[in-house]
């Protein structure tokens, strides 16, 4: 119990230094490319993603029922 305990504050003690560190790392690239570019990479990365998100295909657990319209279930009595 004590080794899960320790294993999990490691976790989240290395979370929160990398946390702590993140705002200097991006300052550092927004230092060193500058902020339009870095704006215009940031739009290309989420162009690129919006058009690959759309051209995914179904995954296998989910079925399309062609729009058929399902009716409420209600409680009994309530006919």
């Amino acid at each position: 119990m004590l080794d899960k305990l320790m294993q999990t504050f490691e976790k989240l003690l290395i979370t929160l230094i990398v946390l702590s560190l993140l705002p200097c790392l991006v300052g550092g690239i927004i230092h060193a490319i500058g902020t339009v570019k870095l704006l215009l990479i940031l739009g290309i990365v989420s162009f690129v993603a919006y058009l690959r998100h759309g051209n995914r295909a179904p995954s296998a657990g989910r079925h399309k029922t062609g729009g058929a319209e399902r009716s409420p279930l209600l409680p009994k009595g309530d006919d």
